[in-house]
């Protein structure tokens, strides 16, 4: 009992004291700055979730994309096709680099994969997709990087060399 009496006597001496009321102001204020904190935020989450009205810009190349036939393409420098021999035991096979797995190609296994590419106004390829799949996924990932290596004449339209896209198949048959 005598803790309690302790602790209300010293709460009455600091209600009653200056110090207090000043206590008490700064209280207030901290309260108000708190308030004005707290709706700052709310009104900054409000914002930031309300979607904003803008105009999208295409930053693409104004330039068209026309799509050539496969016969329109003429390489000027032909891609080399790499794949490796097991001399030992007579079997192609295919190091896949992203997962780092090894698949054999068996003797008369015909693998064909159709590649469309993307040829800039230089002739360079600059992207290259899987249109068709051979099955075989380190072979196509294979055909497609090793595509690069080559280069084409760039496609003409009304005289201008243009950036085109062209279908190119490749067909490996395991001998």
């Amino acid at each position: 009992m005598i803790r309690k009496r302790n602790t209300k006597f010293a709460l009455n001496h600091i209600a009653s004291n200056k110090t207090a009321s000043h206590f008490l102001t700064n209280i207030k204020s901290i309260s108000t700055y708190g308030l004005l904190t707290t709706l700052f935020a709310l009104f900054t989450m409000t914002a930031s979730i309300t979607t904003a009205q803008a105009e999208l810009v295409d930053l693409s190349s104004p330039e068209p994309v026309i799509k050539f036939a496969s016969r329109e393409a003429d390489w000027s420098k032909s891609p080399v096709f790499d794949f490796d021999f097991d001399f030992n035991r007579g079997y192609f096979f295919c190091i896949d680099k992203e997962i780092r797995e090894r698949t054999r190609f068996f003797h008369g296994q015909k693998l064909k994969v159709l590649l469309e590419l993307l040829v800039d106004r230089q002739g360079e390829i600059v992207k290259v997709n899987i249109k068709e799949t051979s099955g075989n996924k380190c072979f196509d990932r294979s055909a497609a990087r090793q595509i690069r290596s080559g280069r084409m004449r760039p496609f003409v339209f009304e005289g201008k060399a243009i950036r085109g896209k062209v279908d190119v198949p490749i067909i490996f048959i395991a001998e």
